[in-house]
């Protein structure tokens, strides 16, 4: 919780940065990139580090290393998705997105694989050196994208918005592909995992992967299609209305990173006849937590991003969906006891449902149509875990 308090509080110093200094178009622009990027990371396997952290759990430490090398090759189809991405944009006379995949193409591989790190000191329980590490690349990044945003916002001025938004995502992913690759050295060296390997956990990891494609796609198909239909501007209205939601939602996802090993070395009996209870007391806090939000919002937009007022209403009702997110814990149990057939139910009926409510609501009622469908294909999810526990 203490690392997850620093990460909200860079993650919050920066989102001031973003809303007092710089142009929404081009904060909307820089949203679109990384929505993109995210679905062209599918290529290297992100999927894999869970099944990491089972097999480190287990002591097969040496999947850690073969994880590494495994992604790495694979994330060069992301190198080349990107670029193809950069010469549709160059073609269609669009230097704004057209230079910056061509910085993203050299980057994209290492900056995915080299995370790994953080599966293995999970998979050790080495959480308070994760948080250490993780707290050190956030403070860092933050520090170096605010001195980015500085000189955009006081020496570049009269610059081209495709050269800023260039800057800015050069400075984005070459500091973070290189925090991130330090630590990774740090951990192999200084935690030297043992040479044991786990064969079904790279298979496990692939598939998980691939099922994820749907998934990822979905998770960011709404800010594509609201840039494509609305524009820049109308997408960081929205980015800045799930901003704060996210935050807790963040908290509740460093939760899961704690039962995942646990899961895995608890006997199923084990985990039936407790999951549900916890899974309701967490539903209990995080819906308080919502509450006191919605309560606070329009104070904390007018006090703090007073150029987005217009994202409170959107924001008050998609911090709604946060709450059925508790039930994802499911997901966990899943993963730690390998029931393929229920991720796969998961991986596949879910994100299909969420990506046709994005297609059908967002060209009709815009931001408000995001915004549903979002709190729409949580609250199925949540039945659908329901549902599928009975397996477990």
């Amino acid at each position: 919780m203490t690392g997850k308090i620093i990460s909200m509080g860079a993650a919050f110093i920066l989102a001031l940065i973003w809303a007092n200094w710089i142009n929404p178009d081009i904060y909307g622009n820089y949203q679109y990139v990384l929505s993109l990027v995210a679905i062209i990371s599918i290529f290297s396997l992100p999927s894999l580090n869970i099944a990491v952290i089972r097999a480190v759990a287990k002591k097969l430490e040496g999947t850690f290393l073969t994880g590494f090398k495994t992604q790495l090759k694979w994330g060069l189809l992301g190198s080349i998705s990107s670029l193809a991405i950069a010469g549709y944009y160059f073609f269609q006379g669009n230097k704004n997105l057209g230079f910056p995949f061509l910085i993203i193409a050299v980057f994209i591989p290492l900056f995915n694989a080299a995370l790994i790190y953080t599966s293995f000191l999970m998979g050790r329980k080495l959480f308070n050196v994760q948080v250490k590490y993780d707290s050190i690349t956030q403070i860092i990044s933050m520090v170096i994208m605010a001195l980015t945003l500085f000189s955009v916002k006081n020496f570049l001025i009269q610059t081209p918005n495709y050269i800023i938004l260039l800057f800015i995502i050069t400075v984005y992913y070459s500091s973070r592909t290189f925090l991130r690759f330090l630590f990774f050295l740090i951990v192999k060296n200084k935690f030297k995992p043992n040479k044991k390997q786990d064969i079904q956990t790279i298979k496990f990891g692939k598939h998980l992967s691939f099922l994820g494609i749907i998934d990822v796609i979905a998770n960011n198909i709404d800010k594509i299609l609201l840039f494509h239909y609305l524009g820049a501007i109308e997408l960081a209205v929205y980015a800045f209305s799930i901003l704060v939601p996210q935050q807790i939602r963040s908290v509740m996802k460093h939760i899961d990173t704690l039962a995942l090993p646990k899961f895995s070395t608890r006997p199923r009996e084990e985990i039936k006849k407790t999951i549900l209870k916890k899974i309701l007391y967490l539903t209990g806090i995080v819906s308080l937590l919502i509450i006191i939000y919605i309560i606070l919002a329009p104070f904390v937009y007018q006090f703090f991003f007073p150029k987005y007022i217009t994202s409170i209403p959107y924001s008050r009702l998609y911090a709604l969906s946060i709450i059925p997110l508790c039930f994802d814990m499911f997901s966990n149990v899943f993963r730690a006891k390998m029931m393929t057939k229920q991720i796969y139910q998961i991986k596949i009926i879910a994100p299909i449902f969420r990506a046709s409510l994005f297609l059908t609501l967002i060209p009709l009622y815009g931001i408000w149509g995001a915004v549903i469908a979002v709190l729409g294909a949580r609250t199925f999810n949540a039945l659908l875990f329901l549902f599928l526990s009975r397996k477990i």
